[in-house]
């Protein structure tokens, strides 16, 4: 390796290693509101300062700190302007990260500090510190639990636009979306879908909000909401079901009973399909993009949940232990992709 070469590769470790400064910088200019104070036009330090109850030289040199990587841009007299870049994080944009970067810099930010201890003991950060691997936190953490929900808002629309252009829902008529949340995906389909229903299933926590969302959509007449555990019961007689970005939270034994309760619900129609939406795990990983975003979520299961991504050939297996069968796999134009999977047939009777 030429001393050129070299110098390059340890630049861009360097910016690696140094990346964290970035993921604070935004999260606390979301938190201090300062996307939408920005909303109507630059502002001055002073009149920021005061809008959002800060420290005038601090919060100026936050705002430095957001022009260098494009959230702001500085303009004459002290004064600051929101960037294009910078108006994603409004919390009114239809394709807000918000509040992702809430999550990331705050909750995420302390369960990823542990992933070395992670790593050595297979546990999460919950687990460690003699929690459970589930969502039961957020039953008494109400705020936590709204910046969770939001956040998966947040993810949710561009994988529900792709999963809109990309799917076939000819027959849909009812639609089941389990662990759905605030409801994002089930609205968005729904409201392509002109003549379907939907049901959104999820803990009553889990749905605080969902009500809103489904009205701004313009389908809250045509969704239902059921409150419950998908480890107890799954809403049956539906024509399709939809889990996106449930399975990779769970370990392999809580995977396939949520699995075998999906199948149960789809029993009641024998045409049902089952849609699961997860990240695939390449079998080997390369310095790409989409195996960045993969990698990275599999450490974010491993250090808060427990979970993991997994290659198409575990998830089939696991379809196949709950008595389903992979029927069509759609990659979608990110780093999702959609299993479609259906009731496996009964096996063929041997010959006496």
């Amino acid at each position: 390796m030429s001393a050129r070469t070299l110098r390059a590769a340890r630049r861009r470790l360097l910016e690696l290693i140094n990346a964290s400064w970035t993921t604070q910088a935004i999260a606390a200019g979301v938190e201090l509101r300062i996307p939408d104070l920005l909303a109507e036009g630059p502002r001055d330090i002073a009149s920021l300062a005061q809008a959002s109850s800060c420290h005038p030289p601090a919060l100026e040199r936050l705002l430095r700190a957001l022009a260098s990587v494009d959230v702001v841009e500085e303009r004459d007299a002290d004064t600051f302007a929101l960037t294009r870049t910078g108006a994603l994080l409004r919390t009114d944009a239809s394709d807000s990260l918000a509040w992702w970067s809430r999550l990331c810099g705050g909750r995420s930010w302390t369960a990823w500090a542990g992933l070395a201890d992670s790593v050595r003991t297979g546990q999460s950060q919950r687990r460690r510190t003699g929690g459970s691997d589930d969502f039961s936190n957020y039953e008494s953490d109400h705020a936590a639990a709204d910046v969770f929900n939001r956040a998966m808002c947040d993810l949710t629309k561009p994988v529900a636009d792709a999963i809109v252009a990309t799917v076939d829902f000819t027959g849909v008529d009812r639609i089941v979306d389990i662990g759905g949340g605030y409801g994002q995906l089930l609205a968005m389909i729904l409201a392509a879908h002109p003549r379907m229903h939907g049901v959104l299933f999820d803990l009553e926590q889990a749905m605080a909000s969902a009500g809103s969302v489904f009205a701004r959509a313009g389908v809250a007449e045509r969704c239902e909401l059921v409150g419950g555990s998908f480890f107890d019961a799954i809403p049956g007689g539906a024509d399709a079901y939809l889990l996106k970005s449930v399975l990779h939270n769970w370990d392999d034994e809580h995977c396939r009973a949520i699995l075998r309760k999906c199948r149960q619900a789809m029993a009641q129609n024998g045409a049902a399909r089952l849609l699961v939406i997860e990240r695939l795990r390449p079998e080997r990983f390369a310095a790409t993009r989409r195996d960045q975003a993969i990698a990275r979520s599999d450490l974010n299961m491993l250090v808060s949940l427990g979970g993991r991504e997994r290659t198409v050939q575990e998830y089939a297996a696991m379809l196949a232990a709950a008595g389903l069968c992979s029927a069509h796999l759609s990659d979608l134009p990110n780093e999702f992709s959609v299993i479609e999977a259906r009731v496996a047939p009964p096996p063929a009777p041997s010959g006496g």
